[in-house]
């Protein structure tokens, strides 16, 4: 049974709190989440036997500092009921137990069944686990999970048959930027799977664009970090995102397009439609894709980049050092590729498009690093005045991808394309203009 206060408290401060009973007996478990290994490693947790089927709250756990004066409103949120069957195997020199759960998480009048494999370290190296994962792939295909069972619960309380949105990076002025560099890619990873698993099951035209935005932030925090990852498994995970990634862009345009026109005109985009989401099913299905992922996973937190010595000095590196040069980076480029904007050619403004995205992304990944004071109030202004600029560009693309697919039918925005190039020129400027927050 999971506990928190009517307005989630303890959810939003990444915390989980639960009584569970396992035959006679109950236990009481606090667990942190740190949201920087996508759910796929350990988390920190707090556990004590209860006598009864209510949260203690003292010195033990971080709850009582999280409720403050909120102690006494805690309530029964969802309860879940899990038959587990384990079992501890070897692999290679390491012990690893296997537990197979099959359960129903509850709450009011809603449920939802899952079934998920968890795999633990007992003792010797974590990367045995994928070793074991690939074997049993072959014989019963795995996805990386990256819902909790908490996260289940809390799915029923508020529906998510939708898409979700990426959620804010926490990184720490004290991180070196290796693990920087895993948190933010493990969280495109989280941020991919959870709209995937949402296309495995229906062809959700949101849930298609969060997967592709996840594969970008994946991509661009590659990008960010190409200094550290010289590894040549790192350029081929790349490659492989950027296919998917183009796999999941030409059925996303055909959406946006398809969208906004005409019934009449919306007949002359069926066929190709209906054959670029047979395309999305195919690949997001494929055993390469399940692959690609589990590799991306082991590669993230154990990968050769992590220990290369050519890459010694970079990781050891302040991280405000290492992000104000990455951020530097990007903003030349928007300030190099921009000029002239009305009179660039579509393919130098789609180059100068893709760059803002970069900026965009690049702040967002480190924006936890400059959270406070005047910082904050420069970051925010740059992301309005970058938002801007990312606005007009898209809306400006998105006449080039219609006249692409459509042709001679493709309405006319020349009016309104002469506008949206002056708009976008100015908040380039405005941008250009803004003080960096770094």
């Amino acid at each position: 049974t999971y506990f928190d206060t009517p307005d989630l408290q303890l959810h939003h401060q990444g915390l989980v709190l639960r009584v569970r009973r396992d035959g006679r007996r109950l236990i009481q478990t606090v667990k942190r989440r740190e949201g920087s290994a996508a759910g796929l490693f350990s988390r920190g947790e707090w556990e004590f036997p209860v006598r009864a089927l209510a949260p203690v709250v003292d010195e033990r756990t971080p709850l009582a500092g999280a409720l403050g004066a909120q102690v006494g409103v805690l309530r029964q949120m969802f309860a879940l009921e899990v038959h587990r069957t384990s079992m501890v195997t070897m692999e290679r020199a390491s012990r690893i137990e296997i537990a197979l759960d099959r359960g129903q998480a509850r709450a009011l009048d809603r449920t939802s069944g899952f079934t998920e494999l968890e795999l633990e370290l007992l003792s010797g190296d974590p990367r045995d686990l994928f070793t074991l994962a690939r074997r049993i792939d072959r014989i019963a295909p795995l996805r990386i999970g990256v819902l909790s069972k908490a996260d289940r619960g809390f799915r029923l309380i508020a529906p998510l048959g939708r898409a979700m949105k990426a959620g804010k990076v926490t990184v720490k002025p004290e991180w070196m930027p290796d693990h920087a560099c895993a948190a933010i890619m493990a969280d495109c990873l989280r941020h991919y799977r959870v709209n995937e698993a949402l296309l495995l099951v229906e062809q959700s035209g949101e849930a298609l664009h969060q997967a592709r935005v996840a594969l970008r932030r994946l991509r661009s925090a590659h990008a960010v970090f190409a200094p550290l990852l010289r590894d040549p498994q790192s350029a081929r995970l790349d490659l492989a995102v950027r296919r998917l990634s183009r796999v999941l862009g030409t059925a996303r345009d055909l959406d946006v397009v398809w969208s906004k026109v005409s019934p009449e005109t919306r007949e002359l985009l069926d066929a190709r439609r209906e054959q670029a989401w047979k395309g999305v099913s195919s690949a997001i299905g494929a055993a390469a894709t399940r692959h690609l992922f589990l590799d991306l996973a082991e590669w993230i937190q154990f990968g050769d980049w992590r220990r290369a010595p050519a890459t010694t000095d970079l990781r050891q590196l302040p991280l405000r050092h290492f992000a104000g040069s990455a951020l530097d980076r990007r903003r030349r480029q928007v300030r190099r590729h921009g000029h002239h904007l009305p009179d660039l050619p579509d393919t130098a403004r789609h180059a100068l498009r893709k760059d803002a995205k970069k900026l965009r992304y690049a702040a967002e990944f480190f924006g936890s690093l400059y959270g406070t004071g005047g910082a904050k109030k420069q970051r925010r202004r740059f992301l309005e005045a970058l938002e801007q600029l990312q606005d007009q560009l898209g809306r400006l693309n998105d006449h080039v991808v219609e006249q692409a697919l459509l042709g001679p039918a493709a309405p006319d925005h020349g009016a309104e394309h002469a506008q949206l190039l002056e708009a976008a020129s100015h908040a380039r400027h405005v941008l250009l203009d803004c003080e960096p927050f770094w």
